[in-house]
């Protein structure tokens, strides 16, 4: 398993052309253009650029596949990146809230900082703002250390 790890980040680090500097799994990723992956994205930084890309899962009980009941619908990768000089904000704010933007329901513009009340009831996500507009929402196991990843380009310029 580890060998194989090792080998995809090795793949990725050619593929990219720089190593891979920091890396981390978002358990939830969504943006303003109407894309959600509720298993989450891979999540790395490569040079000056952060990339994501989601995986096929099969549902599984104690490493156990699961047969589903239903048809599977075809798994559609999903991949994205975008560059540290693009960002204009960042900011904590309620899932529900994020869902709603990803379903088109409500304005990205609208949506404050979460608040403690918020960080105490609600499941939070980090929302990600470009430059161009667009949003990207992304739950983050280690919400410090991804800000820290987007203030690295501060110290560098």
């Amino acid at each position: 398993m580890e060998e194989d790890a090792q080998a995809f980040i090795e793949e990725l680090e050619k593929k990219r052309g720089a190593p891979l500097t920091w890396r981390t799994y978002a358990t939830w990723y969504g943006n303003n253009q109407g894309i959600m992956r509720e298993f989450g994205v891979f999540l790395y930084r490569s040079g000056n650029s952060l990339y994501f890309e989601d995986f096929e899962r099969t549902p599984t009980l104690f490493g156990i596949n699961i047969r589903q009941k239903r048809p599977k619908e075809p798994f559609i990768k999903y991949e994205g990146s975008f560059s540290l000089d693009e960002v204009r904000e960042t900011r904590p704010v309620a899932k529900s809230l994020a869902w709603k933007v990803i379903q088109g329901r409500r304005s990205d513009v609208t949506l404050q900082q979460a608040t403690f009340w918020d960080k105490t009831f609600r499941q939070i996500v980090e929302m990600v703002i470009m430059k161009d507009g667009t949003v990207h929402f992304f739950e983050l196991m280690d919400r410090k250390q991804f800000i820290n990843e987007l203030q690295i380009r501060n110290k560098e310029e």
